[in-house]
């Protein structure tokens, strides 16, 4: 049985299946899900995107890290921010009773969000 059962939510609306019902996530995938959630609500990711080449990035990137590991589900010391190309901005991390996550936070084609 699952200890974490939520909405898929996919750019703000819930995920539907063929049969127009709501589709849902469990564990692993609703702490992925709840910790994008968090980091777009703080509006930190949006300086990732603005804030290119500075001193911000690293420090937004900082505060992003101290964000994620508040959340008690996540092993402390696990979280990575990355850029793994241009515009593209992902978190991973390890949960405590669920193995690896990651998750885009951020990932844009025009260069802003």
């Amino acid at each position: 049985m699952s200890q974490f059962i939520d909405l898929h939510i996919n750019n703000g609306d819930v995920v539907l299946d063929a049969g127009l019902n709501p589709v849902y996530l469990t564990d692993r995938a609703v702490i992925a899900q709840d910790i994008v959630h968090a980091i777009l609500d703080t509006g930190l990711a949006h300086l990732l995107v603005s804030d290119r080449g500075t001193g911000v990035t690293a420090d937004t990137q900082i505060k992003l890290k101290l964000l994620v590991e508040d959340d008690v589900r996540i092993m402390p010391g696990t979280v990575r921010i990355e850029q793994v190309s241009s515009g593209q901005w992902w978190v991973f991390a390890d949960t405590i009773n669920f193995g690896p996550i990651s998750s885009s936070i951020i990932q844009t084609t025009t260069g802003a969000s």
